[in-house]
């Protein structure tokens, strides 16, 4: 049995046991991380080297939350795997993970890479890459944009609610945590051109269904559209650390990219994304290699 069945044959056992929104947690690490490196592997060829590379390499790219986060339905689906008989051994036990995260490294999208994935997709799902990468806004932000919070006139949008995930009652939205997340963004002209042309005052929002209602977050699965395009998979928040690295590394002030993604705090602007911008340190030393 292949891997990625016996994750989602997991999945559906845990439904009777866990809030819908911790459901939609282990899909989303499932579809966009575990699936597309160990899901089309026959189970019992999976070994204990082969979870602790994939956890390792894993934990150099992403937070402790989110290694946190894909790490249960890894290490349920295998012992409910070994209680069911579909495997003889657990190979997820004694896996080591890793403990320091503050030192990861962000990689962020060049910009062939941009043009590659962009030229790859088309629709929405373009037009959601596209803003997402010109604004830094989060998936949440986007899937829950209408279009009152888009002003053409003056060039600029607001944030004004985000996608928490499942409710009683479906797809939740509610306002941004934080009173720096509810912000204005200004827009360039390749942005608005693109939200002039998807323009209808029929509807809503900005990316609906044809019914009206939004999209789920799983409906961009940036690690397979860049897995299928020969691009090292990366998730879409990659696309907000590509945004704030060009702006940082063009000169933009810090106080500019923290309201662009509506940081609570500069220092967390700062400290995520200063190392990247090299060009930061030399800039201050040619000042005072100017003092004399």
């Amino acid at each position: 049995m292949l891997y990625k069945d016996v994750l989602y044959k997991w999945v559906e056992v845990k439904r009777i046991e866990i809030r819908k929104s911790s459901i939609q947690n282990y899909l989303q690490c499932i579809r966009n991380w575990i699936v597309p490196v160990l899901g089309n592997t026959p189970i019992e060829n999976i070994t204990k080297e082969d979870l602790q590379k994939f956890i390792i390499n894993f934990a150099a790219n992403h937070k402790r939350n989110t290694i946190i986060n894909i790490s249960k339905p890894l290490s349920g689906s295998f012992k409910w795997a070994e209680e069911n008989k579909i495997i003889c051994v657990n190979p997820w036990k004694n896996i080591k993970i890793p403990q320091d995260f503050s030192e990861r490294e962000i990689c962020v999208f060049s910009q062939e890479e941009i043009r590659s994935i962009l030229a790859s997709v088309s629709g929405y799902k373009k037009d959601i890459i596209l803003l997402g990468y010109r604004t830094g806004m989060r998936i949440g932000e986007i899937l829950t944009l209408k279009w009152e919070d888009v002003n053409f006139a003056e060039e600029f949008l607001t944030i004004r609610r985000t996608l928490s995930g499942y409710g009683e009652s479906g797809l939740e939205i509610t306002i941004p945590k934080t009173k720096r997340s509810r912000r204005r963004i200004e827009l360039d002209r390749i942005t608005l051109e693109m939200l002039k042309n998807r323009y209808n005052k029929k509807e809503m929002y900005v990316f609906s269904k044809e019914d009206g209602s939004i999209y789920s977050r799983q409906c961009i699965n940036l690690p397979k559209i860049c897995s299928n395009d020969g691009i090292k998979p990366r998730s879409f928040h990659t696309l907000r650390h590509t945004h704030a690295t060009i702006l940082l590394s063009a000169g933009v002030h810090a106080k500019i990219v923290q309201e662009r993604l509506g940081h609570a705090k500069i220092s967390t602007t700062l400290d995520t994304y200063s190392h990247l911008v090299p060009g930061m340190q030399k800039a201050a030393v040619d000042i005072f290699n100017n003092i004399v």
